[in-house]
């Protein structure tokens, strides 16, 4: 799904390619709009939507995008749908519209505009892009595989089972699951990576201490600064099993080494990194939840 950060990328986007600000005034390019949509087969309906945006207002192209994901753009062409119809459609239409622009930037070697940096507002959205799971590949915009949450909602999941199983330094955790997304969108595929691992380590060592504490157990710090201890505390306890630990440890290892690989691009590394990190936080997580659940039950 795309998220509303991706929404906001392409309406960045769109905003940048076809509007000028200038000595003269705010200029908006609906004809060149108009065109582009046309020959990327856009619906009549559309074209014509985006052609009634008022030329003097310096904010339409962008928030009439924006009103594509909450299908508030939609309304007069959908009068007898109801919301959620219109959402799935928005989705269609923003991974169309980023679909042809992406192709275009890709394709035309003289694609700034205006005097505008027309390929960094698009090399922004497709990183956003990315984040919810979509790789453009021989032009096409293609989602490979489902993540486990889409990264509108990611955040918001794993920092609610982080709250609702009341972990000891959450904002900790918050901070680097941020820096793991911004880095990304920055290009620092080395700290994407890190931050990614911050936060299945932070997870672990967090979940641990929780379920030592609640079991009458409590493992001493010395135990939790240790990666591997933390670990086999989680087998030992029953929180994992052998094969998940060891699943769980190779990939620790692979978020750890972040030196480029000869055979995978260092963009799709931090990608595939940050997904196999927050999958495996989640997984354990929700172990966690199940485990205290069952020490309820155990309590006289």
């Amino acid at each position: 799904m795309i998220s509303r950060k991706s929404s906001k990328a392409i309406a960045d986007a769109y905003h940048t390619r076809f509007t000028y600000s200038g000595r003269s005034g705010f200029t908006y390019h609906e004809d060149s709009l108009y065109d582009f949509l046309y020959v990327n087969e856009f619906d009549a309906w559309l074209l014509n939507s985006f052609k009634a945006i008022r030329i003097s207002d310096s904010r339409g192209l962008r928030e009439f995008i924006m009103r594509i994901h909450t299908g508030e753009s939609l309304v007069t062409a959908t009068k007898e749908w109801n919301w959620q119809q219109r959402q799935t459609l928005g989705q269609r239409i923003l991974k169309d519209l980023a679909e042809c622009l992406i192709r275009l930037r890709h394709a035309d070697p003289n694609f700034e505009t205006y005097g505008t940096d027309d390929k960094e507002a698009v090399d922004q959205m497709q990183k956003s892009l990315e984040l919810d799971g979509f790789i453009f590949r021989e032009s096409v915009l293609w989602i490979p595989e489902e993540t486990v949450i889409e990264e509108a909602e990611e955040q918001g999941v794993l920092e609610g089972l982080m709250t609702t199983l009341h972990l000891s330094d959450i904002p900790t955790l918050k901070h680097h699951l941020e820096l793991s997304a911004s880095h990304y969108r920055d290009s620092r595929w080395d700290d994407s990576i890190s931050n990614s691992r911050k936060v299945l380590e932070g997870i672990l060592l967090q979940v641990a201490a929780r379920h030592s504490s609640t079991a009458g157990h409590a493992l001493s710090s010395e135990a939790l600064e240790r990666p591997v201890a933390v670990r086999d505390y989680l087998e030992r306890s029953g929180m994992l099993e052998k094969k998940e630990k060891e699943a769980i440890a190779q990939v620790y290892g692979l978020l750890s080494n972040t030196g480029g690989h000869p055979y995978i691009a260092e963009r799709d590394q931090a990608r595939l990194m940050r997904h196999l990190s927050l999958t495996f936080a989640q997984f354990v997580l929700l172990r966690l939840e199940g485990a205290l659940r069952s020490l309820e039950v155990r309590k006289p």
